[in-house]
């Protein structure tokens, strides 16, 4: 598997890049708790009904000094705190290297680097727990100062009380929400563009928000918040009316101003949020399906960046998991395809018991090929010529084989052990292997018109062919095993393939028995090696079926 690791200096342009993305989430931040803090004091000083001081110009200016003199000791609280989160990862990102290579994962250059993205994805809940904290500063400030300052509070204890809950209650969740999703927005952006691919595969670690609990509170939020806002401060001026605290020339006046003003904020609001919690879920989901069409059309090298804690940061580290799984699984597939047949690489993949050990009895057709006299060839030439010279005569072979179904089991030397009919069944494997073994020595001899060509030498080959019952299977231990067969009838082919000579296909009579039609010639009847009973071979010259 591919992973990755620190290795060069971020460049200039990354560096600018990274700086941008902190300033732009400072930025953002402080905009957010100004407008909350406008809208706040635009409410509580002038629109609000039944609040005491009422509208006048005098009771305006010391509303706007007492909000300014909050939010200036507010900034002083939160601002530093603010800048040393900021600050240290401004300092983290001018370290940040670009340059990746397959080194280990668990580099300590690595863990910096996941850190860092992981303090970055962190940031948004960070400030929101700030704001949370810097908000409930000021509905507490705001519930105790006519108490402690009543010669500098604006308002009286009744009006300060409504404006702490509202405060704490409407004004703080708007900004923290808004404040989470636009931030967090941002930070996705720029975590995408700074961070190449390989570093943002899986998770970050750290805090996060699941898709569910935002979808609920954007939910609630724009559902819940403006007929709940309309109609609570409708009902509370009615209930003044009632009490006397307010007449119904006054009601009429007010009431149409606040009801818009609360409108039209509780309408942009509900479509700024639901656009960025839209694009939250859309933005990686498209993402992914894109990964996906790569997929499909064998790209497995495609790969979603992850930068979010959520569900859909889970789908997108499975996704990546997954392609990385069938790049790996591909990898082995064609590394297996080179020592071994695409029928075996199959059946040792998609197969439950592939691997297992074991095997079954079944009948087969194995064919047996060895070079003439190619030993001492090799010692009159160059080594590389030699290996060139062989492995060009393999993949002649190699092509006429799988060409014919057959499984080639081993390269023992300059020889080939084939067989047909395992592990996949295969209908009159005897003959396949007959037309086989007549298109090999047909390949061998176009082989050998081009190493004349080439001032090269030619190859001789003899090959045998018998069948029969062998046991097929998996043999070796769980820790080195190959697929391959057991039985007297291989021995046979290896005895029969020796006495083949150069350019000659001898076959037993349990394959000559299975051929439809073939032009052969009766050799002698032999004894095999090993073997007490004597048996008659054929050489095979031409092989046809019958119509």
């Amino acid at each position: 598997m591919k992973t990755w690791e620190i290795a060069g200096p971020m460049d200039a342009a990354n560096k600018k890049y990274a700086l941008r993305l902190l300033v732009v989430i400072h930025v953002i931040n402080a905009l957010i708790n100004i407008l909350g803090a406008s809208i706040t004091f635009v409410w509580f000083s002038h629109l609000q009904p039944g609040l005491t001081g009422g509208g006048d110009l005098i009771a305006l200016r010391d509303r706007a000094i007492f909000s300014l003199v909050l939010v200036s000791l507010l900034s002083a609280i939160g601002l530093p705190i603010e800048l040393r989160w900021l600050g240290a990862l401004v300092k983290q990102l001018n370290c940040l290297k670009n340059a990746y290579s397959d080194n280990k994962h668990d580099s300590e250059e690595f863990l910096r680097h996941n850190d860092l993205v992981t303090r970055l994805i962190n940031v948004p809940i960070k400030l929101s727990l700030l704001n949370l904290g810097l908000w409930a500063t000021s509905g507490v400030i705001f519930a105790v100062a006519p108490f402690i300052f009543p010669e500098y509070c604006p308002w009286d204890e009744d009006s300060a009380a409504k404006i702490s809950a509202w405060s704490f209650f409407l004004g703080a969740p708007i900004v923290i929400v808004l404040g989470y999703f636009v931030s967090e927005f941002w930070i996705r952006k720029t975590v995408e563009g700074i961070f190449p691919a390989g570093s943002l595969l899986g998770r970050p670690h750290g805090a996060g928000m699941n898709a569910f609990p935002r979808l609920l509170i954007v939910t609630l939020m724009i559902g819940i918040m403006p007929p709940a806002l309309i109609s609570h401060v409708t009902l509370r001026q009615i209930a003044d009316i009632r009490n006397g605290f307010q007449s119904i020339d006054s009601f009429l006046v007010q009431m149409p101003v606040a009801i818009n003003f609360l409108l039209c904020l509780t309408v942009v609001l509900a479509v700024i949020l639901s656009a960025f919690l839209a694009h939250s879920i859309s933005e990686p989901l498209r993402k992914t399906e894109i990964g996906m069409r790569r997929i499909g059309t064998g790209d497995l090298e495609a790969r979603v960046k992850v930068v979010s804690r959520d569900e859909i940061g889970s789908m997108g580290e499975g996704f990546n998991m997954m392609a990385e799984g069938l790049k790996e699984r591909a990898y082995i597939r064609e590394t297996f395809g080179s020592y071994l047949s695409d029928e075996i690489v199959r059946e040792i993949l998609h197969s439950p018991d592939g691997g297992k050990l074991g095997g079954e009895l079944r009948n087969i057709t194995i064919l047996v090929s060895d070079l003439r006299g190619f030993t001492p060839l090799t010692e009159s030439l160059e080594p590389h010529i030699v290996v060139g010279l062989l492995n060009r005569y393999f993949e002649r072979m190699t092509d006429v084989i799988i060409s014919h179904s057959g499984i080639i089991d081993e390269f023992v030397g300059d020889g080939i052990l084939v067989f047909f009919g395992a592990p996949q069944p295969l209908q009159n494997h005897e003959q396949a292997a007959v037309f086989c073994a007549i298109e090999m020595q047909e390949a061998l001899k176009r082989m050998n018109q081009e190493n004349r060509s080439a001032n090269l030498p030619e190859l001789r080959m003899g090959i045998g062919v018998n069948s029969g019952e062998v046991i097929v299977g998996n043999i070796g231990s769980d820790k080195r095993k190959k697929y391959g067969a057991v039985g007297s009838p291989i021995n046979i082919a290896f005895r029969v393939q020796s006495l083949a000579g150069a350019g000659e296909i001898i076959i037993t009579p349990s394959v000559y028995e299975r051929l439809d039609s073939v032009e052969a010639t009766e050799t002698r009847e032999t004894t095999l090696k090993g073997f007490d009973k004597t048996i008659v071979l054929r050489s095979v010259f031409s092989l046809t079926h019958r119509s």
